[in-house]
């Protein structure tokens, strides 16, 4: 098949989308199929053609309508079997939905009413929730890709769609990186490094953006059980100083590592016991996946997409509040080794099923229902 992927960056340094577009045309190209990236940055791939999107960078509505704009007229002038977009565009045949939708979105950054209103009238949203009703209430696409269902139950809530023209595929997961063999390769060394004892129970919180995974509530949590022989590895690129000086006024301070962001977070997974993300809102949060494929029971909310993929007390926790008192009691209750080791082993059964080989299979037979009935 002739596929066109969309995607305003493809580079494998960039986020979960970017490096998702990267992988998914590699596996195309790798299955025989003529693969077409429409991005306006991108590394090069060997296989797939570049397409270069202009964009007008005045501001983030300008950038987003721009790139809608600029790539459909591109998309027009050829022939494609499938179109499929990462990104909001005016005409897609798949649009996959990977970072949840925009009035979700709103409603779990900005709580408080009149400021969700304020932020709802500005360009940037307005833009946003223009693009969405293109795709989602005008039919700018056949089918809605997601990878939860979470996110499809919001998509039918807040536009409407048919379900049956809504389709969940789980992400995949690269277990020949991630895999529970990473404790044997580098625990010790990690570990050691860091000067973290044996009888240490070592936690890991993985984000950009502390605000809404709530690190706060992490914090929060350790304080509230009061255990020094806890630790935490904060890895991202976000600002920590605020949570840094929180850590140190509540006696934390030595227990926290802000380590930054690292293009080898195996090997973290792999120092670690615990994996934990209280999100406000994550559509699929792909280093839950990742922490479970590497033998780490997880600990998340129920407004995480990988929620699909946890049971309580089988693989880990699912917060049903944002409470620092919930998220300490399934800590405390993974505190002993045999519960770790228990939950961790499921953890890296389920996630052994969600490869990324297996993905592509799902994505190729959607794609061959859609171009050849044009429908689900």
């Amino acid at each position: 098949m002739k596929v066109a992927l969309v995607c305003k960056k493809y580079s494998l340094q960039e986020g979960g989308l970017e490096r998702y577009t990267y992988f998914l045309s590699r596996e195309l190209v790798r299955a025989g199929h003529d693969v077409h990236i429409f991005a306006n940055i991108w590394q090069e791939e060997p296989g797939v053609i570049i397409h270069r999107v202009p964009v007008i960078r005045l501001s983030s509505p300008a950038k987003n309508l721009s790139f809608a704009f600029f790539t459909n007229r591109a998309l027009s002038k050829i022939k494609f079997d499938i179109i499929h977009s990462m990104e909001r565009i005016f005409y897609q045949d798949i649009f996959r939905v990977s970072d949840g939708i925009n009035p979700v979105q709103m409603q779990q950054k900005y709580p408080h009413p009149v400021i969700r209103f304020i932020k709802k009238i500005g360009p940037r949203r307005i833009a946003l929730s223009y693009l969405e009703h293109r795709i989602f209430v005008d039919k700018g696409c056949k089918i809605v890709m997601t990878n939860s269902e979470l996110v499809k139950r919001n998509i039918i809530e807040h536009y409407r769609v048919d379900p049956e023209n809504i389709v969940v595929i789980y992400n995949g997961v690269d277990t020949s990186r991630f895999n529970p063999k990473v404790k044997e390769k580098f625990r010790s060394s990690l570990r050691e490094k860091y000067g973290i004892k044996k009888e240490e129970l070592v936690l890991i919180f993985v984000s950009n953006d502390f605000k809404l995974k709530r690190l706060d509530l992490v914090l929060e949590a350790m304080s509230f059980l009061k255990n020094n022989k806890i630790r935490l590895f904060v890895i991202g690129a976000d600002n920590h100083r605020t949570y840094q000086r929180w850590a140190d006024n509540h006696s934390l301070g030595e227990q926290i590592l802000f380590l930054g962001p690292k293009s080898n977070i195996e090997k973290y997974y792999a120092g670690s016991d615990i994996f934990v993300l209280p999100t406000l809102y994550d559509a699929f949060a792909n280093v839950c996946l990742e922490a479970m494929a590497c033998g780490l029971p997880v600990i998340t909310t129920d407004s995480n997409g990988a929620a699909d993929l946890i049971s309580d007390n089988e693989n880990g926790y699912i917060l049903k509040t944002q409470k620092a008192d919930e998220l300490a009691a399934g800590i405390k209750a993974l505190e002993p080794l045999s519960n770790r080791t228990r939950m961790g082993d499921n953890a890296a059964a389920k996630a052994a099923c969600f490869t990324m080989e297996k993905h592509v299979t799902k994505v190729l037979k959607l794609y061959k229902r859609v171009s050849t009935k044009g429908q689900v």
